[in-house]
């Protein structure tokens, strides 16, 4: 029985447990392993460098593969760990891969993935799952570590170390006061205007779209230079 490293039964079970969660079902091979890949990359973003899964990742072909995955993927098939099947399509054979009840594989947070990573991982397999062509152009055209890769030669994950930190957020600068203070006139007057029909829900759906109008109206005002001394005015009916 061939070894099977931890890291990668781990990281493959993850994936396929984030895909069978968001209903996707069978994946195909070639899509359970980019998916493997975009999972280390977020993984190697908020660690140093560090992948998930240990696997010896390089540029074959158009893309990456790690044989290690590989062979793990087959033992991992072969032990009951994961379901496949495999057929023919015309001329080509194809693989699909799903979890079944045991194990039911970790979670996302399990192996690492900070919940803004899990979110955005979430995401990608919901994009990406059912959409061959789209997943190998987001990672051969859109992931840092393909983007100096050279044929042949091992992927450097390092280049995503620090990618995944919040940044601080920055606040714009406002010049123009006289602005900040008319928004907030009209918000204001816009609140004491409609707070007197608060009560009735059916009459504020009704007219909703007046209260955006006017709203839309007086920002327009706002910005034209030349009014900003004099009071905005707009026009809304309630029926």
């Amino acid at each position: 029985m061939a070894n099977l490293p931890s890291s990668i039964q781990s990281s493959v079970l993850a994936v396929l447990r984030e895909a069978r969660d968001a209903g996707i079902g069978k994946i195909t091979r070639t899509t359970l392993f980019k998916l493997v890949y975009l999972f280390d990359c977020l993984h190697a973003e908020s660690h140093d460098g560090q992948i998930a899964s240990d696997a010896r990742w390089y540029f074959h072909l158009y893309g990456p593969y790690a044989v290690d995955l590989a062979s793990g993927i087959d033992e991992m098939a072969s032990r009951g760990m994961v379901q496949s099947t495999s057929g023919e399509l015309g001329d080509k054979e194809f693989s699909l891969y799903w979890l079944g009840e045991y194990p039911t594989g970790p979670s996302l947070a399990d192996v690492g993935l900070a919940p803004g990573a899990s979110s955005r991982f979430s995401w990608m397999v919901r994009k990406y799952s059912k959409d061959l062509s789209r997943l190998l152009d987001h990672v051969y055209f859109e992931t840092l570590p393909m983007r100096n890769a050279t044929p042949g030669k091992r992927i450097d994950f390092s280049v995503l170390t620090g990618q995944g930190q919040v940044q601080t957020h920055r606040h714009a600068h406002v010049i123009d006061q006289a602005k900040i203070f008319k928004l907030l006139e009209v918000s204001d007057r816009l609140t004491r205007k409609f707070e007197a029909d608060s009560g009735n829900a059916r009459a504020m759906a009704a007219h909703r779209p007046i209260y955006d109008r006017a709203f839309a109206e007086s920002m327009t005002t706002m910005d034209r230079e030349d009014q900003l001394e004099g009071p905005i005015s707009f026009d809304a009916q309630l029926a």
